[in-house]
């Protein structure tokens, strides 16, 4: 396998105390990877110190075989950086910004500017004004600059946050594109319907540590034949569910009540066991629906 991105025993220690990475390690191929976990687990720390923002307390990362800390300008010519919050100019127009974005780059070549705005399907708003774009555009306009030069590694965090389903199905299909040829998309997210949808292999993140790290389905496995389906009456019933299981999910039907649980012990004889997904696994490394 193709070792686009090394992390090897990173930690980070912020002044204040807070450990926001520790002893972190895995290795990330071609194709799309997902980075997965809740608000605080360290994905953010992580894809900042992968672009070269912040430099790790312990440990190394190494981008297309370059060391991040020692060698930094050779690794920023080989990544694309979308972050959660891109700071756009409002009023310039869609055209002047990618063009402004590929200068500090280095990229002079207003053809490259084009070739990304077609990418993500915004060459006919060129002329748009950033004020005037909608959320997802701005997003597409985001990816766009991050596109600029076809960077080996593509690293994006939360780039479908609060879009509508139309916008994030076009995202997916813009970075599963890119990612063909041997390129590197790098997914930060806690959605979970896109990295199921996109990526083959993916990491989880809980409170800084690597709680797993390989294929989706390996993740999956772990759960299989743990699911079950309880049907209750009432909430009285469903009281204190949560300290004899994990709950993955609760439904309110007009019927009572339908609550999928990890059962892990077998405790639940009259539960009904269902098919797994990536949710159900991804919540159960979390700790339960309340943590995800």
């Amino acid at each position: 396998m193709d070792r686009n991105i090394e992390i090897s025993h990173v930690s980070k220690k912020y002044k204040n105390g807070v450990t926001a990475l520790d002893d972190v390690s895995f290795t990330v191929g071609s194709g799309v990877f997902g980075l997965l976990g809740h608000n605080g687990a360290g994905k953010t720390t992580l894809m900042k110190a992968l672009v070269t923002i912040l430099t790790p307390s312990s440990g190394t990362i190494r981008v297309c075989g370059r060391d991040t800390a020692a060698q930094g300008a050779e690794v920023r010519k080989r990544i694309g950086y979308l972050p959660q919050e891109l700071v756009m100019y409002p009023s310039l127009s869609v055209f002047d910004f990618v063009n402004y974005m590929a200068g500090t780059k280095g990229i002079r070549d207003k053809t490259k500017v084009h070739e990304a705005l077609k990418a993500v399907e915004m060459e006919e708003y060129a002329k748009r004004k950033i004020g005037q774009l909608s959320g997802g555009m701005k997003r597409r306009v985001g990816i766009a600059q991050a596109l600029i030069g076809e960077p080996q590694i593509l690293v994006v965090d939360e780039p479908t946050a609060g879009l509508d389903p139309e916008e994030r199905v076009r995202f997916r299909s813009v970075l599963s594109r890119y990612a063909r040829g041997g390129r590197t998309v790098l997914l930060s997210t806690h959605i979970v319907e896109d990295v199921h949808q996109l990526c083959e292999e993916l990491a989880v993140l809980r409170r800084g540590k690597l709680f797993y790290a390989g294929k989706a389905d390996g993740l999956m496995q772990r759960v299989e034949g743990k699911v079950k389906l309880l049907c209750l009456e009432d909430e009285r019933q469903l009281a204190g569910l949560d300290r004899k299981a994990v709950v993955l999910q609760t439904t309110y039907e007009k019927d009572g009540i339908r609550v999928r649980i990890m059962d892990d012990g077998g405790n639940f004889a009259g539960a009904k066991t269902v098919t797994a997904t990536l949710e159900d696994a991804y919540v159960y490394c979390m700790g339960g629906k309340y943590y995800a």
